[in-house]
């Protein structure tokens, strides 16, 4: 954080307390309102200006592409943005709330940014075996979201029906809608529709319908296959899209399926 003075600042600091006094007291009605204005527009400034400077250390932790609760995606998901719950209703609780701090989530996106480490052991392929209950799918929208929004990638997510592509679209949307206003401005969306957002600085996210042919359109940097036991052509479409992007990752609950056999090493 700066703690250099402001020009108005540099020159009060020449004169003691007293000489400040006593020159104000001398001061006419209207000379003294002015220099009561000049003061209160510099405290202002200043305040803006350190506003600002913490609003770039905080963009700057959440850029880390690190699995930690103060630093990166966990960063952002957890203290700066929240989900939303249509169900909450029913459940009685709350209906916007951060990601929770789930041991297994770290770990989930501890996975998640191996690739974009470069860890000797990264794999540009992640298959995940998920429950209905561990928010699997807002958890790599999370993850895109941040790919989009803070690295400026262009990601890809397949499903098998184009209400469960919007899905995806829309956690990402809520994500983004939920920051604070300052991040919404440094990167906005000039996209936002049903099946795409796109960011000014680049980033992008494209809900894709099922099939082989959809797939291979697009060279994304992150290909996200939703629900890969049950979409039609999964293992094409995998084939399709992996030699051109950088990271993909399947889930889906176990089924017998090629994703099942993947998971579980039979192939």
């Amino acid at each position: 954080m700066s703690t250099s003075m402001s020009p108005v600042q540099a020159v009060l600091k020449r004169y003691s307390p007293e000489q400040l006094r006593l020159a104000i007291s001398r001061m006419d009605p209207n000379d003294r309102q002015e220099f009561a204005d000049i003061l209160e527009a510099d405290e202002r400034q200043r305040a803006e200006q350190v506003a600002l400077e913490e609003q770039q250390r905080i963009w700057k932790l959440i850029e880390k592409k690190e699995p930690r609760w103060d630093a990166g995606p966990l960063l952002w998901l957890t203290q700066y943005t929240k989900t939303e719950d249509t169900h909450a209703l029913a459940k009685n609780t709350e209906f916007r709330v951060p990601f929770p701090k789930k041991s297994y989530i770290q770990v989930l996106f501890d996975y998640f940014l191996w690739e974009q480490c470069k860890l000797p052991h990264a794999s540009a392929a992640l298959f995940v075996l998920k429950t209905r209950e561990m928010i699997f799918s807002w958890s790599a929208c999370g993850y895109i979201g941040w790919l989009c929004e803070f690295q400026n990638a262009f990601c890809v997510g397949q499903s098998g029906k184009q209400e469960k592509g919007q899905e995806l679209i829309s956690y990402a949307s809520t994500l983004y809608r939920n920051q604070p206003d300052w991040m919404k401005a440094r990167n906005p969306l000039v996209v936002e529709n049903s099946m795409e957002l796109r960011w000014q600085n680049g980033g992008r996210f494209l809900a894709i319908p099922s099939g082989v042919d959809q797939a291979r359109m697009y060279h994304p940097h992150l290909y996200f296959q939703d629900e890969s036991s049950f979409l039609p052509e999964a293992e094409a479409s995998f084939n399709a899209v992996r030699p051109v992007v950088r990271q993909a990752i399947c889930g889906s609950t176990d089924e017998i399926s090629w994703f099942h056999s993947e998971c579980k090493g039979d192939v």
